[in-house]
C-alpha cells in the first residue's frame, strides 16, 4: 500500500471512530510505529486531526483545536491548489458572472484571475475581496455578514438574504470533504446554511478540493454530491472515490 492510500485509509478510519492509536494502525498496516507517527503528523498539517498520546482524535474532538488561520493554510498543498486554481480559471469565459467562497484553494483561484478586467466577482471571503480590491477594473461585489475570523469570511442570516436572491454563471466553492456517498460536508455548522444558499445561486457549480478532501466527510453535510456539476482535484486523489463520483454524473477533473 502506498503512503498516500495508508494516510487516507486513517482518515476514515478516524472518521468512523472519532480516534486512532499508534499501536492499533502499525499492526493492521503492517509498518512500524515510526511510519504511523509519521503519518499522523503529515495529516495533522492538513488540519484533518489532532495528535494525542499513543494516537490521534478528530480536531472537533479536541477541545483545544482551532482550525488555523486561511493565511497559515495557504502553505499546505500549495502546488495542488495553484493547478487547481489555473485549472478553474480556464473555464472562466468573458463577461460572466462568478461567486467565489471563501477558503485557500479558491484565494489561489481569485489570484488566477487578477488580471481579469472582464468578469464580475461576487464573494463573501474578505481575503478574495482584498486579493482582487487592486485591480482597479474588475467588478467587485462583496457579501456582508458575520465575521467567521477563522475564515475572513461573510455568513449568517444576512449574508443569506442577500446570496438567496442572487443568479451567477458559475459558483466555485471549496468543501471541507467530498464523498461520493456521503456528500459535501462543511467543518463549521454556522457556515451550513450559508453553504447551501451559495450552492443554489447557479446551475454550474465547481468544487475544488485538493487530494486529501476528497473521501473525507467533515461534521455537517451541506448537500449530495450531485449538488456540484464540476469537482476539480488533483491526480493525487484516489482513484476508487474518483470513479464513484463520476458514475453518478459528476464530471471530474483531475490536474
Amino acid at each position: 500500500m502506498l503512503k498516500e492510500e495508508r494516510q487516507q485509509a486513517i482518515i476514515r478510519e478516524l472518521d468512523r471512530n472519532g480516534s486512532v492509536a499508534v499501536s492499533e494502525l502499525a499492526e493492521h498496516f503492517h509498518v512500524s510505529r515510526m511510519t504511523i507517527r509519521r503519518d499522523l503528523l503529515e495529516i495533522e498539517k492538513n488540519s484533518q486531526l489532532k495528535r494525542t498520546h499513543g494516537g490521534a482524535v478528530l480536531p472537533s474532538k479536541s477541545p483545544n483545536y482551532s482550525e488555523p488561520p486561511t493565511i497559515k493554510r495557504m502553505e499546505l498543498l500549495k502546488d495542488e491548489k495553484i493547478r487547481i486554481a489555473k485549472a478553474v480559471a480556464a473555464l472562466i469565459g468573458e463577461k460572466e458572472v462568478i461567486f467565489l467562497g471563501s477558503g485557500t484553494t479558491t484565494l489561489y483561484v481569485a489570484k488566477e484571475l487578477y488580471e481579469r478586467n472582464d468578469i464580475t466577482v461576487l464573494s463573501n471571503a474578505i481575503t478574495i475581496i482584498n486579493e482582487l480590491s487592486t485591480n482597479g477594473k474588475m467588478p467587485i461585489i462583496g457579501i456582508g455578514g458575520f465575521l467567521r475570523r477563522e475564515e475572513q469570511s461573510m455568513i449568517g442570516h444576512f449574508a443569506e438574504r442577500v446570496i438567496e436572491d442572487l443568479r451567477v454563471e458559475k459558483v466555485i466553492v471549496g468543501m471541507r470533504g467530498v464523498h461520493p456517498r456521503f456528500g459535501l460536508t462543511s467543518e463549521d455548522p454556522q457556515e451550513l446554511m450559508t453553504d447551501r444558499k451559495i450552492l443554489g445561486i447557479s446551475d454550474n457549480v465547481i468544487i475544488v478540493a485538493d487530494h486529501t478532501k476528497i473521501g473525507y466527510v467533515s461534521t455537517s453535510r451541506t448537500a449530495p454530491i450531485t449538488a456540484a456539476k464540476t469537482i476539480i482535484t488533483t491526480t493525487e486523489a484516489q482513484g476508487d472515490l474518483v470513479r464513484a463520483i463520476r458514475e453518478q454524473g459528476v464530471e471530474v477533473i483531475q490536474v
